[in-house]
């Protein structure tokens, strides 16, 4: 799974969950895109030290999201 840098993402599309989860990078999905599938981002805010290259990274589920575009 590929990531973005949550500085090229319009947070303003999107939304935190109560939905959380932890994985091995310290993960925590928390994001919905509005009007969209629930938990279909994953938000690397607070990852492991060994881990720190996803931080504040996002990751879009494929089979939750239909695209992502460039402005």
């Amino acid at each position: 799974m590929s990531t973005i840098s949550a500085q090229d993402v319009r947070m303003d599309h999107l939304e935190r969950t109560e939905h959380a989860a932890t994985a091995r990078s310290k993960a925590t999905l928390v994001l919905v895109a509005q009007g969209g599938a629930a938990n279909a981002v994953w938000s690397y805010e607070d990852p492991y030290d060994d881990m720190t290259a996803i931080k504040e990274r996002l990751a879009f589920y494929p089979d939750k999201v239909d695209s992502i575009t460039a402005e």
